[in-house]
């Protein structure tokens, strides 16, 4: 799988999800959702980021709390589950209470059903509290 791919590949995904609004950023590839739900208050859920220096996904597990070391715990399970280290692939500072997933990793359908697995439990976490 290309990163193309992936990145066309979750969007339609995180769309599928429920209702989101999503949002995409001026001046690069990146495209923000937010679970649209009654009652609002439903922070960031996700973002593709499809600039070269990053080419990932992030979870924002812990939204509005960046203190929250909620993000490394995942971060390390999603690792094991997809076979990678984010430090030895990205040099970017890693935020305690986000998820960071390369594209790159996921090359192939079994991954990629992985992380979609993976993704819908983060979500019913968040629309759930």
């Amino acid at each position: 799988m290309n990163e193309l791919h992936v990145f066309s590949e979750l969007h339609k995904f995180l769309n599928g999800l429920g209702r989101m609004s999503v949002t995409l950023a001026a001046k690069s590839l990146t495209l923000g959702y937010k679970p649209f739900l009654f009652g609002g208050g439903v922070p960031k859920f996700a973002t593709l980021y499809g600039e070269k220096r990053y080419n990932c996904l992030i979870l924002h597990v812990d939204p509005g709390n960046q203190e929250s070391l909620k993000g490394k715990i995942i971060q390390k399970e999603i690792q094991a589950l997809l076979h990678f280290d984010i430090k030895e692939i990205r040099s970017f500072p890693l935020k305690k209470h986000e998820v960071y997933i390369p594209f790159e990793v996921i090359h192939n359908k079994e991954k990629m059903e992985l992380l979609k697995h993976f993704i819908r439990k983060q979500y019913e976490i968040i629309v759930n509290r």
